[in-house]
């Protein structure tokens, strides 16, 4: 029951977001022709020479309706944010899943690759930990209404989260445990939020 009643605040959000920018996105995208490949793409190789380290994160450029819908609303290329948590994987969560496992690869040609200068060896292997401990843990459904609201009615309501979690979350929230802060304004940050992030430096891939 409780599965069912999230997937419905979920689809509920899911509409709220598509109600508030139905004509603003139709007037910026080029809906229903094929999505061209942008220059900035990158090729990830994981391993030392791609600088590519556990607790690196990774921020994806998607390309669905939704992720659209996403970049828009926060104004941010990025629409997506999964970890590295070893040379050839990822730890993500995504709305209808659970937090899981994901090969690195799968994100060629989508995701820019942020580094922190400030983790030590042995922080990285704490976010790690944090993070494939929450392995199998929820989506937070009602956070996606908490971000709705701070983006599109600039309302920001008293929400604590419990074992769940967004993708920019699950990240944000193990860096913070090692004591680094990536967003210290915003309580939860979105993809974007990360990006713009002062602790993170884009890796340049070769």
């Amino acid at each position: 029951m409780e599965f069912s009643v999230r997937k419905l605040l979920f689809l509920v959000s899911v509409f709220t977001l598509l109600w508030f920018t139905t004509y603003s996105f139709l007037n910026n995208s080029n809906l229903g022709m094929p999505v061209q490949q942008r220059p900035e793409q990158s090729i990830i190789e994981p391993g030392p020479a791609s600088g590519i380290q556990p607790g690196d994160i990774l921020l994806i450029r998607g390309n669905t309706l939704i992720d659209r819908i996403i970049k828009l609303v926060t104004r941010s290329p990025y629409s997506h944010v999964v970890g590295v948590v070893n040379p050839n994987q990822v730890v993500e969560i995504l709305p209808l899943s659970t937090a899981r496992y994901k090969k690195l690869q799968e994100y060629n040609g989508q995701a820019d690759v942020f580094t922190c200068d400030r983790l030590s060896a042995e922080d990285r292997k704490k976010i790690v930990s944090d993070v494939t401990a929450k392995v199998g843990t929820s989506y937070d459904y009602y956070l996606i209404i908490w971000e709705a609201s701070r983006y599109l009615l600039n309302r920001e309501w008293p929400y604590e989260t419990k074992n769940s979690s967004l993708c920019s979350t699950l990240w944000a929230e193990a860096y913070r445990k090692v004591g680094i802060d990536l967003c210290p304004d915003v309580k939860f940050p979105v993809p974007g939020d990360l990006a713009k992030s002062r602790f993170l430096r884009k890796v340049t891939n070769q």
